[in-house]
């Protein structure tokens, strides 16, 4: 799959392969991790889960009908004739909760009741309280009629989560220039456009290649017990992490035919961090140490890294289907762990098909990419690019360097050299 990213964040141009390992590189501020943001930002809005739509549409209808009690509650009444309009939509209201609690479908309870209370507010005298009703009535009817693959849906989903990544300024204030996103892949292609702060869906794809997207960021915050999120707080990519991590696990041999792979990985890890991570009677995450359980507040951030792939592993959470993105994994890891960290994600990546978007700037991990995906056979599934900032620094444009990691050494060695001519001058 290749993604081409124009005037987004900061970047002003990208055309970046996804598919085994992809690794940007470059300074702070320069659009690393604005790649990850717009991928998942577009597998997310396109991989809705129906019974959490369902749930978040009811959600909003029985909000919506709760606005409608409340306006009603506090109406005052200049005549008879509007204190009985009040006191028929009050009894309206309470029969109709009635009705659903009844019926599993309230769809034709809803219409009913929505249709009532229309007929009934157009009488009272209250042109200010007739307006409010029947907008909200108006709310409940569009949204009551959205389906989960309407265009209408996916671009308010698309909006909401390119919202929440970047904020109300989605393109760049130095770029004037078309805004889009475009994801092609060998069976069609998929096309997004950006305008007035609002992501619309120009071209959709029949077979979008990644079904979920899991985002690990640098500092990881992993919640110490499981939460119920609902469908609106799901799209905090922090929140939809602690969702994955703490799904129900399926079996006990997910990776039945890689049984060999997966237990050498986890040793790997255990190794590593000297334990593992499993779950206590409460439900709670728990780190284990020689035979000891150490609560996750008292663990170091760097090992809930490890332990944030290694229960996403036990709980069959990454899948060859599900693009794992990693904004600068190196952070809070001494180089040492840095080192093992890459040969971690090189044999993950290529023993069980996961695709990963890593983001970083240090010169020990992205070395480490590179000697682990040639040492394992996966250098021509591992792709480097560096985010190069123009002159100004006002935009920058992610660019191959597979066949010059220099570029992206030199950058980072910058500090060292720094150092040397101070050291120098002394």
């Amino acid at each position: 799959m290749r993604l081409r990213v124009q005037n987004i964040g900061i970047i002003d141009t990208a055309d970046i392969n996804i598919n085994g390992i992809t690794v940007i590189t470059g300074k702070n501020d320069s659009g690393k991790s604005t790649i990850g943001k717009v991928l998942y930002s577009i597998i997310r809005a396109l991989n809705n889960n129906d019974a959490s739509f369902n749930d978040a549409k009811s959600n909003f209808i029985d909000t919506k009908t709760e606005e409608i009690l409340n306006l009603i509650a506090r109406a005052k009444s200049s005549n008879e004739e509007d204190s009985l309009i009040i006191r028929d939509l009050i009894k309206l209201y309470f029969d109709n909760r009635i009705e659903n609690f009844k019926s599993d479908d309230n769809a034709s309870s809803t219409d009913f009741y929505l249709g009532e209370v229309n007929e009934k507010i157009k009488q009272h005298s209250s042109i200010s309280l007739r307006d409010n009703i029947l907008k909200i009535t108006q709310e409940i009817e569009e949204r009551k009629n959205i389906s989960i693959d309407s265009t209408q849906f996916l671009n308010f989903e698309l909006t909401e989560y390119f919202k929440l990544e970047f904020g109300h300024q989605i393109n760049n204030f130095f770029l004037e220039k078309k805004s889009f996103a475009d994801i092609n892949t060998n069976i069609d292609n998929s096309s997004f456009l950006i305008k007035n702060n609002k992501v619309l869906l120009e071209k959709r794809p029949r077979n979008l290649p990644y079904k979920d997207v899991i985002f690990i960021e640098s500092p990881l915050f992993l919640n110490k017990k499981k939460v119920n999120f609902n469908f609106n707080s799901l799209r905090d990519k922090r929140n939809y992490l602690n969702y994955r991590i703490n799904k129900k696990e399926i079996s006990k041999d997910i990776f039945s035919d890689n049984s060999d792979y997966m237990f050498d990985l986890k040793k790997l890890i255990q190794e590593v961090v000297g334990g593992d991570f499993s779950y206590n009677e409460k439900n709670e995450i728990i780190f284990n140490k020689k035979g000891q359980n150490f609560s996750l507040n008292n663990v170091a951030t760097g090992l809930k890294t490890f332990g944030a792939i290694q229960l996403l592993m036990d709980n069959n959470s990454l899948t060859s289907d599900t693009l794992l993105i990693i904004d600068e994994p190196e952070v809070h890891l001494h180089p040492t762990w840095q080192i093992k960290f890459a040969e971690i994600l090189v044999r993950l990546s290529k023993e069980f098909a996961i695709p990963m978007v890593l983001t970083s700037h240090s010169p020990y991990f992205i070395e480490a990419l590179e000697a682990y995906s040639i040492k394992h056979e996966f250098k021509d599934s591992t792709d480097f690019y560096f985010a190069q900032k123009d002159k100004k620094g006002e935009s920058s444009r992610i660019i191959n360097i597979n066949n010059n990691l220099n570029i992206v050494l030199d950058s980072i060695s910058e500090a060292y050299y720094t150092l040397e001519d101070i050291k120098d001058e002394l």
